[in-house]
């Protein structure tokens, strides 16, 4: 075969590659066939490729590996920018300033827990003590903070205590991480819930955060987890409980580091009426 011959045989071997990584990508259904197409192109065109010089052989398994590399780039950018559009689309951002960031490191912590770097800082205007979320709820908070960087403590670490509100009747609470004296087992990654007022939590009820003045460390509304069990009636006044977290510690990837909205003005005093006699 001549090599001008050959060179036009591996552009359209390369362009052949190029369109099957699209197809497959994009999960269209006509790759099936385009593959099986371009079976019978390719084999004839392999065959006569295998007198080709090495060098252009070489040539074309770069050119496939730097396609790979691109279109696998291209895949991750568009990842992550469906997951900011469903984060800045969630209840948990809706009304709210906020700071996107993305998860670049993650560390054992040394009593115990974890924490997770966030690739923004004081430079993008943000504090410690400021509240970390997902599109799925409460991450955790800044503890750290660097100029282009950030240390959150993530739930469920050692320390880790917030308050909350559970279920539809708003019972207040907290939830922590599993203490080593735990007189109820509780799967890994699961948070404890206590209640402060008399009351028996039930499977389903969705724990939210009850916030702090200033929303920080913790603003108020987030979705902390739901209960999954409840500790047995051992004759406390107030049953405790155990929480599957709403976030996935284990995959945390796009969040929001939201920006507290410090209250300037005194509220409006109001006169009570009062109730029917």
């Amino acid at each position: 075969m001549q090599p001008y011959a050959r060179r036009r045989l591996l552009v359209v071997l390369a362009s052949l590659t190029l369109a099957l990584l699209v197809a497959d990508l994009a999960g269209w259904a006509v790759a099936d066939g385009v593959r099986r197409v371009g079976g019978l192109v390719l084999g004839p065109a392999q065959r006569a490729l295998s007198a080709a010089p090495r060098d252009e052989i070489d040539a074309v398994e770069r050119d496939n590996v730097r396609l790979r590399s691109l279109l696998a780039e291209r895949e991750r950018q568009l990842d992550a920018a469906g997951r900011l559009g469903e984060l800045l689309g969630s209840d948990q951002t809706a009304g709210r300033r906020l700071v996107p960031a993305r998860v670049v490191a993650t560390a054992l912590r040394p009593l115990g827990g974890r924490s997770v770097t966030l690739d923004v800082g004081s430079r993008d205007g943000v504090h410690a003590d400021s509240t970390v979320v997902s599109a799925e709820g409460l991450v955790g908070r800044v503890v750290t903070v660097a100029p282009w960087t950030s240390d959150v403590q993530v739930l469920g670490s050692t320390g880790s205590v917030v308050a909350v509100r559970v279920g539809p009747a708003g019972t207040l609470g907290t939830v922590s991480p599993p203490a080593p004296g735990d007189s109820q087992a509780r799967p890994r990654g699961s948070l404890r819930l206590s209640l402060i007022a008399p009351s028996t939590p039930v499977v389903g009820d969705v724990v939210r955060s009850l916030g702090s003045v200033d929303e920080t460390p913790y603003a108020a509304g987030l979705v902390v987890g739901t209960v999954t069990a409840v500790d047995p009636d051992r004759g406390q006044v107030a049953r405790g409980a155990t929480v599957r977290p709403a976030v996935d510690l284990d995959a945390i990837d796009v969040v929001a580091v939201l920006v507290p909205t410090a209250r300037a003005a005194p509220r409006t005093a109001s006169i009570a009426t009062g109730g029917a006699r």
